[in-house]
């Protein structure tokens, strides 16, 4: 089935992954049919992408620009099982496609490059070593005739280099909560910052990151370390430790998930305790604390809620849905259909209403089919949704018509921070407001702001009481007179990005050094 949308004109890029949707002009044509050659020594089994962009003067086209290319506007996919040394396969009338057919190309100049993603293992195919992708290719559709486009798979990804940097190492692990689950070997990582002037005759705390969607832990690689002021007081008294929450399914938000596996309580039972007998750091809630923003936003306060025993603080920037009345802007437990509003209008994905839901779920579909291209909506349902008797994430709405699945819906409440909120604010109200310090911006690009402030539209209704426990108390209570108090704040003006650069985010520092000096770290 092919998704068939002529959106408008538009440039956006949503959470690392640039998607350009670009109408050429001209009339219309006999479009193009592209054929991918697969290189021996081996048979090809996976999933072949073309990426087919406008040919522009200024384009700068290389391989390392995907998954869409920076002015990509068309995207067209088949799967293969063994193709054979030196085969090809035709992306023509069968090929998934978005936002149209080859056939339908217009006429005009183009470049393509083709990929196989063969791994499924990172959001990213450019991080899996061994899949393979062509050099970019131009070519012309014209008006009265079909660009027939050869493209090979002569590149191969090669295995992911760990820099050098000093003070920076790259710690792996085997999970065999993981592995046990996913039935083969997974290992979990973790960048490690050591502190400025180590000392390794002390003890430090640590302060974990969870990157946003597409991050992993080479991200602590490449963080710069502050000059001056609480930043960089923080980079001398405490470990920085980057966690890696990829998974082929995308961001994994260290849920304990069908799908997914038990990452959560792999995070804290088995890295966490060997990160702490490798190097220096002490054991204790108050000197582990947690940062995050949009995806990893979300994931730190799931941490901190979930297992407060282990995590003493957390600071989270415009997180990922906190609310599920708002997943972005759409009530799954209410609507009927994701893509659409009761009169038909489409709902946007970005505030500035480049692009759809459904456009955005289109798109996911062409990179991977029935929820498995890693990428933002499939990631968030392989996290939070059920699996279905096949093995696969049961989809929390119709990829095609957005209608909503109201069980499955209903199921996703184990997940939503507001709903556990209310349902037991004997557990979770003091966490927020001892221990969770969260910002976001009134333009939020994806109306992530909106669940929020729901949140903490439930969190002020408690008042300042302590309701009856609708569950045992956490193992660790909070503290009675927190060195750095919870807080929700909405920021006006504020968008997804530029939240960070909020005063109140640059006061993140130094309220997590408040918290160490009162624990005597």
């Amino acid at each position: 089935m092919h998704a068939s949308f002529t959106p408008a004109p538009a440039r956006a890029k949503r959470h690392g992954v640039a998607v350009v949707l670009v109408m050429l002009a001209g009339c219309s044509a006999r479009g193009a049919s592209f054929r991918v050659t697969c290189p021996g020594p081996e048979p090809c089994t996976g999933r072949v992408l073309v990426y087919a962009a406008a040919q522009e003067p200024s384009a700068d086209s290389e391989p390392d620009d995907g998954p869409f290319l920076d002015d990509a506007d068309f995207s067209f996919a088949l799967d293969v099982l063994e193709l054979p040394p030196s085969a090809s396969v035709v992306l023509d009338a069968d090929a998934a496609a978005f936002p149209r057919a080859p056939r339908e190309l217009p006429a005009g100049a183009y470049r393509a490059q083709a990929v196989l993603d063969r791994q499924h293992e990172h959001s990213d195919w450019q991080r899996e070593p061994g899949n393979r992708y062509s050099p970019v290719e131009p070519f012309e559709v014209g008006r009265l005739r079909r660009a027939a486009v050869e493209l090979t798979l002569s590149e191969v990804v090669p295995p992911r280099e760990v820099p050098r940097v000093a003070g920076v190492e790259l710690f792996t692990l085997a999970s065999p909560r993981l592995s046990a689950f996913r039935g083969r070997p997974v290992a979990l990582r973790a960048g490690v910052v050591f502190p400025q002037d180590y000392d390794p005759a002390r003890k430090y705390p640590v302060i974990y990151e969870v990157p946003s969607f597409g991050g992993d832990a080479f991200e602590a690689f490449h963080r710069h370390a502050a000059s001056d002021g609480p930043a960089e007081e923080l980079t001398r008294r405490a470990f920085r430790v980057v966690l890696d929450p990829e998974s082929g399914n995308g961001h994994t938000l260290f849920v304990n998930s069908d799908n997914n596996g038990p990452c959560g309580d792999a995070l804290v039972q088995e890295l966490i305790p060997a990160l702490e007998a490798k190097y220096p750091l002490v054991a204790r809630p108050e000197a582990r604390l947690l940062g995050g923003h949009s995806s990893g936003g979300w994931s730190v306060l799931w941490l901190q809620l979930l297992y407060p025993d282990v995590f003493g603080g957390a600071w989270a920037s415009s997180p990922d849905p906190v609310d599920f009345r708002r997943f972005q802007n759409v009530d799954i437990y209410a609507a009927r259909n994701m893509y659409e509003e009761d009169g038909g209008r489409e709902r946007p994905s970005l505030r500035n209403g480049t692009l759809s839901i459904r456009q955005e779920n289109l798109i996911e579909e062409v990179l991977g089919p029935r929820g498995t291209s890693g990428q933002q909506w499939d990631s968030w349902q392989a996290a939070w949704g059920t699996r279905d008797a096949a093995g696969r994430v049961t989809p929390l709405y119709d990829t095609w018509s957005g209608v909503i699945d109201r069980a499955e819906a209903e199921r996703y409440r184990r997940f939503d921070i507001g709903d556990r909120l209310a349902r037991d604010p004997a557990r979770y109200a003091p966490l927020f407001r001892q221990r969770i310090h969260l910002i976001v911006g009134t333009q939020d690009d994806a109306f992530l702001n909106e669940a929020v402030e729901l949140l903490a539209g439930r969190l002020d209704a408690l008042g300042t009481g302590d309701p009856a426990p609708a569950s045992p108390p956490s193992p660790a209570p909070p503290a009675a007179d927190p060195a750095s108090p919870g807080y929700i704040e909405v920021l006006p003006g504020f968008d997804h990005h530029s939240i960070r650069h909020a005063p109140q985010c640059r006061a993140f520092p130094a309220q997590m050094l408040d918290v160490l000096r009162a624990a005597g770290l």
